[in-house]
């Protein structure tokens, strides 16, 4: 056989396979975005709460047997451009609907009367009292009936199990979790309270269960987490902060973090005096070694996920020095002292 024959028969054969793969990948791929059972009509009720990620969404709809494949539905609501349209709620589903029905469904605005929710957006990062000023600002009550509302966990602990994790008087302050709620107008405080307390355990999940993170308590990690939120705004710097301030208690030293002292003041003041970083208090980790008693605002899940799994390194400090809000990071005083002359 020559050698230009084998080679022709080489291509063909090749033609085939890349064929026959591609065939299968497309009918898979079709299959994927079909209903999961066409001729089952029965109803499936669906409740995706707020501040669900897409991720979240996903998992939900495949344990209740919506959809084959949460990868591919990922994949289609981000290609679709529907990714920040999800609603939040109840929702009717059920396995004869495609996909693409699916999404539809729950991306859909909901008919309701004009008036009747208020959207209320809480900033990863906020305190209690942030929280409480727009809660009235939107008219949803007053700020001392929502500070007075969540000021003692011990009211919300039949229904939220984990609250058991805190401390007895232990107020809400870093378990409201940050998100954007749709708020009837007619929901009280308490109310209100409960939704943050249900996004926060939505987006939590299993590490309510654990009692370790890397040495310290559930309470101990989340006030962690409150500190890098307030600490640093690039999110790729979240799990290097997280490491700085294990370095540190490990080490036997104080945190020196001027978020906590801005919490003691009750303002974000820009620059902290030596009176300032002098209070006494045991949220000043400026005078106090380890962490503070409790958090000191509501982190998100990168900051959560970076106090849980801080990345692995020797570093000790860190100071702005970026017009972006980042950070140069250091392993000793000499390189801080250095990193402090481009400080911002």
């Amino acid at each position: 056989m020559s050698r230009a024959v084998k080679i022709t028969i080489s291509l063909v054969v090749l033609a085939l396979i890349l064929g026959g793969a591609f065939y299968l990948y497309n009918n898979f791929t079709k299959g994927v975005y079909k209903p999961v059972d066409k001729n089952d009509n029965s109803p499936i009720e669906v409740s995706i709460p707020e501040g669900s990620s897409l991720g979240k969404v996903a998992s939900i709809l495949y344990e209740n047997g919506l959809i084959k494949n949460g990868t591919f539905f990922k994949s289609r609501v981000q290609k679709l451009g529907k990714e920040t349209e999800i609603k939040t709620g109840e929702f009717e589903l059920s396995k004869s609907m495609s996909m693409d029905e699916i999404i539809e469904k729950i991306t859909a605005n909901q008919e309701v009367a004009q008036g009747e929710f208020v959207k209320l957006v809480i900033p990863e990062g906020f305190e209690r009292k942030l929280i409480a000023e727009r809660i009235e600002e939107k008219g949803l009550g007053s700020k001392d009936d929502f500070m007075a509302a969540t000021a003692d966990k011990s009211a919300y602990e039949g229904e939220f199990q984990w609250l058991s994790k805190l401390d007895s008087g232990d107020t809400l302050e870093g378990y409201l979790f940050p998100a954007t709620y749709d708020i009837p107008e007619n929901e009280t405080v308490e109310d209100i309270t409960r939704r943050m307390l249900r996004a926060f355990q939505d987006r939590m999940g299993d590490y309510l269960e654990r009692d370790d993170f890397n040495g310290l308590t559930f309470k101990q990690m989340i006030t962690m987490a409150s500190i890098v939120e307030r600490e640093i705004k690039v999110d790729d710097e979240r799990p290097l902060a997280a490491s700085v301030f294990y370095n540190r208690i490990n080490q036997g030293m104080r945190l020196q973090s001027c978020a906590t002292v801005q919490f003691i003041l009750g303002e974000r003041k820009p620059n902290l005096s030596n009176e300032d970083i002098s209070i006494d208090s045991p949220y000043n980790t400026y005078t106090n070694a380890g962490l503070p008693p409790s958090p000191i605002a509501s982190p998100g899940m990168k900051s959560i996920d970076a106090a849980i799994n801080p990345a692995q390194t020797d570093y000790l400090f860190f100071v702005l020095t970026g017009d972006d809000g980042s950070h140069t990071f250091t392993s000793t005083y000499d390189e801080h002292l250095k990193a402090k002359e481009n400080m911002k």
